[in-house]
């Protein structure tokens, strides 16, 4: 099925290469349990945009990558074309891929986003690749066990965006992996207006306790930077999962696993690797 998989992105991997990654990938992204942790103790590894430490970010090679290497759990972003196509993509520009500092996704038609090279700005290894649509990623992910973390990035006001999300994940009968992640909390209300036992996380670049008072959700996401041992009791109490971003470093890893978060979303495939 691998195999499949990576003729479905048309990327042929060094089988040496592949197989140093995956040695570090494979043990780290199903749990992450430091030498010195409490044995147990154990913090979910999240493949942030696809295996974004060794492949270009938000791409099918990406998350083949992560799935080949044992990844349990995958994060992608989801924007709309200026024609309506849900793509993956996370900057609020195409500078990364492009140059251009101005204008975005939302400002191109998805035949005018294929012209550009999703690649090369990581690697000439990955000229050629494409920014994918969400219907060719779910594709990609149907056939494996992976959980899904959905980002729907804030695009504005746009009252379909949820539900053209939603029924896309619907269509391609993945529902009861995916956890829907914002940080407009307007579109995970929408979610659960379509559904309401539909799994959500609620991202915060702010970590206070009030969080699961105000903000009712299954998981949230805060960045690490905020978290507090307050925040975390208060959301365990609540009956909600603590997943932070992004540490990128073991120190940084050990620390959180010390506040014992439940998951950590990372780019960094040997961040675990003590």
């Amino acid at each position: 099925m691998r195999g499949f998989l990576f003729s479905k992105v048309k990327r042929t991997v060094a089988v040496s290469i592949v197989t140093l990654l995956c040695s570090v990938f494979f043990f780290n992204h199903i749990i992450y349990v430091p030498a010195n942790a409490d044995e147990d103790i154990v913090v979910q590894i999240v493949a942030h945009r696809g295996y974004s430490g060794a492949y270009p970010e938000n791409t099918l090679s990406a998350f083949a990558g992560a799935y080949a290497c044992g990844a349990k759990t995958v994060e992608f972003d989801v924007r709309k074309t200026k024609d309506g196509e849900l793509v993956i993509y996370h900057d609020e520009t195409l500078e990364k891929v492009n140059g251009d500092e101005e204008y975005g996704i939302s400002d191109y038609t998805y035949d005018e986003l294929l012209q550009l090279d999703a690649g090369a700005w990581y690697d000439i290894d990955f000229v050629s690749e494409r920014i994918p649509t969400l219907d060719q990623t779910l594709s990609l992910l149907q056939s494996t066990n992976m959980r899904i973390f959905c980002e729907l990035k804030d695009i504005g006001d746009d009252p379909e965006f949820s539900a053209q999300v939603y029924e896309k994940c619907a269509q391609y009968g993945v529902l009861d992996r995916v956890v829907f992640l914002s940080f407009n909390y307007d579109y995970l209300t929408a979610i659960k207006a379509i559904n309401p036992s539909q799994a959500i996380m609620f991202l915060a670049s702010f970590g206070k306790s009030t969080l699961p008072v105000k903000y009712p959700a299954e998981y949230y996401g805060v960045n690490m930077k905020t978290l507090t041992p307050k925040t975390v009791r208060a959301i365990h109490e609540a009956g909600g999962k603590v997943y932070t971003y992004a540490p990128e470093s073991k120190g940084q890893m050990l620390s959180l696993q010390r506040l014992g978060v439940d998951g950590v979303i990372t780019d960094y495939a040997d961040v675990g690797a003590l």
